[in-house]
């Protein structure tokens, strides 16, 4: 059964509402009542962040629940980003790193965060979470390791692992092209998926399927370099890339401090149905990655057979398919899942899971029986031209 997070209490300050406060606390204390993050989306995949208490419905077990808090303002996150080294994506590593900097960039300063890869071994950096982005830009450039196996629900286990001692909203954003494929044993799907359900932790994934070509990186030029690692002055050529390292790493920001309570506008990015494919724009290097390099056994760039002479040829593809569980695993835990075709995508998409966790709301309800049991949590919106996602279920203990 959730306990209501800290975040609760900060959405209380920041504005969040008591429903029905003029007939007192609904919920016994604050530590009896289960607290459901939903996104809202219209029909073209627009998100919808304007809406009132009155505009949902949340049922358990089929029993209709009267909402004791609600908030659409901003609350922080807690986050682990996890990206897939396996061997399939080592011809577009450079690319993902470039888009997990997007992500970075688009946190707010209460947000914290780490940064995980996973190939030979699992691994998260730095040893707390932070909200200094100098940090986590350099972890993106020099902590992440070179390809291996895919221990995809290992991976999942051990992001999990650190999320669990974290107070407020706790979500993990895996990153992968293929399906679990560790060197060694490990944890299962139905292992992870229970965790999630258990520890209500959000989940959102990014699948890649890695069959399709990588676009060519733009090269930066002379007025880019000159603005490295800020915004160039407006109506100018610069582009805004990743912050150089070097300085102090900030401690982390309390939860409740920054920008709790207001709510930046929602990114105008174009709509992207669940699953489906997002115009992306042309990739800026983070640095820019090496040309290819040939799959043993296939034929050289130029040599009878291999189909082009062209200097940007690329290898056969070897890669294959997302995980389809990591739909299921977002889905059981209220995130998002986006299947993309090509690196192309990968900026906005990055930019769009970050819109999406600003642009939440937060509905609470107290359970009206403690039975230790799974409970079935089904949101609703009153607008049938409207869609909601939420996680679908809880323990209530």
């Amino acid at each position: 059964m959730a306990r209501v997070p800290a975040v609760v209490l900060v959405a209380l300050a920041a504005g969040g509402t008591f429903v029905g406060a003029q007939q007192g606390p609904t919920f016994k204390s604050a530590t009896n009542a289960v607290s459901v993050y939903a996104t809202v989306l219209d029909k073209s995949g627009r998100l919808v962040s304007d809406l009132k208490a009155e505009d949902f419905e949340v049922y358990d077990n089929g029993k209709r629940q009267d909402l004791a808090l609600f908030s659409n303002d901003v609350q922080p996150i807690t986050i682990v980003v996890m990206l897939d080294r396996s061997g399939s994506m080592s011809g577009q590593f450079e690319f993902v790193t470039k888009a997990a900097g997007v992500f970075v960039d688009h946190l707010l300063p209460a947000d914290r965060a780490r940064i995980g890869n996973f190939s030979d071994r699992i691994q998260i950096d730095p040893e707390s979470f932070t909200s200094d982005p100098e940090e986590l830009h350099r972890i993106l450039r020099e902590a992440l390791q070179p390809a291996g196996p895919t221990p995809l629900w290992n991976a999942t286990a051990v992001a999990l692992n650190a999320l669990s001692r974290e107070p407020g909203r706790r979500v993990v954003l895996m990153f992968t092209d293929g399906r679990n494929n560790p060197d060694r044993p490990g944890v299962t799907f139905s292992e992870v998926r229970d965790r999630v359900e258990r520890e209500e932790t959000m989940v959102y994934a990014v699948g890649l399927g890695s069959c399709a070509p990588a676009p060519e990186p733009l090269a930066l030029t002379s007025n880019e370099l000159r603005f490295q690692g800020r915004r160039a002055p407006a109506g100018g050529a610069g582009r805004a890339v990743p912050r150089p390292p070097g300085g102090v790493g900030r401690m982390p920001i309390p939860i409740g401090v920054g920008s709790v309570g207001r709510r930046p506008p929602p990114i105008m990015l174009p709509p992207m149905p669940m699953g489906g494919r997002m115009p992306g724009r042309s990739p800026m290097p983070y640095p820019r990655p090496e040309p290819p390099r040939p799959v043993p056994g296939s034929p050289a760039p130029g040599s009878p057979g291999a189909g082009s002479a062209d200097p940007g040829w690329t290898p056969p593809c070897t890669g294959g398919s997302p995980d389809p569980d990591l739909r299921v695993l977002a889905d059981r835990a209220g995130g998002g899942y986006f299947e993309l075709r090509g690196t192309d995508d990968l900026d906005a998409t990055f930019t769009r899971v970050a819109d999406e966790l600003h642009h939440q709301y937060l509905l609470s309800f107290a359970p009206l029986t403690l039975d230790g049991k799974v409970h079935k949590i089904e949101v609703r919106v009153k607008q049938s031209e409207l869609t909601v996602r939420a996680r679908r279920s809880y323990i209530s203990q």
